[in-house]
């Protein structure tokens, strides 16, 4: 089936920049999802063999999840990175340093 896939852009034209932009930026965030979903039951079952049956193994897995939603919230705030579009942002940035 990947080679099926494969056969439009084979013998298609070059997709312009902003269509490539738009499927490499939809198929990253299908893969970020998938490989994110495919860890809550896991994670679920194991915690379950650990504390039980009940809300204890989903209340321990949702908090997992919020803590590191925030830690990814913190890196992007401290860690300096640059953006295409934006330019550069985090800590160098609003002090105008550059590396």
């Amino acid at each position: 089936m990947t080679s099926v896939g494969a056969v439009p852009v084979l013998f298609g034209s070059t997709p312009s920049r902003k269509w490539r932009d738009i499927s490499l930026g939809f198929a990253a965030g299908v893969m970020l999802a998938a490989s994110f979903f495919s860890l809550i039951i896991p994670a679920l079952d194991v915690a379950e063999i650990r504390y039980g049956d009940g809300a204890i193994p989903a209340l321990i897995v949702c908090v997992a999840i919020l803590l590191g939603m925030g830690a990814v919230a913190i890196m992007n705030e401290v860690i300096p990175h640059e953006h295409f579009s934006s330019g550069r942002e985090g800590p160098e940035a609003a002090s105008g340093v550059t590396t």
